[in-house]
């Protein structure tokens, strides 16, 4: 059984829900660099911290957790959309494979996760 939560620094990038890429219609709302964001994986609830508050998901309120902007070390995140919120969420991740394996070890599904 996993521990209560796994938690890690990265970055983070508030975007329009309907961004799929890096491409020209990328545009941030809000961002912060690492180490200014946390993201902390638990069974229950995701929730990404940072100065522009907390960003938090369940399994029902959850639509979707994706792989973003693959150029490793440089751009490797996780797009997080929630029902209960406006925009979504990319958290940029030094150590994006060791996220996705412990996404995957507390029951949260990622889209592309190649």
């Amino acid at each position: 059984m996993p521990e209560a939560e796994f938690s890690v620094r990265g970055g983070v990038a508030y975007i329009d829900r309907d961004v799929r890429s890096l491409g020209s219609d990328f545009r941030t709302n809000r961002h912060a660099t690492w180490p200014l964001a946390r993201l902390r994986v638990g069974e229950r609830q995701l929730t990404v911290s940072s100065l522009f508050g907390e960003f938090r998901v369940t399994h029902t309120s959850l639509v979707s957790i994706c792989r973003f902007g693959r150029v490793p070390v440089l751009a490797s995140g996780f797009k997080i959309v929630g029902r209960d919120h406006d925009e979504a969420v990319i958290f940029w991740a030094l150590c994006a494979g060791k996220v996705l394996a412990e996404l995957h070890r507390r029951g949260w599904t990622v889209v592309d996760a190649r």
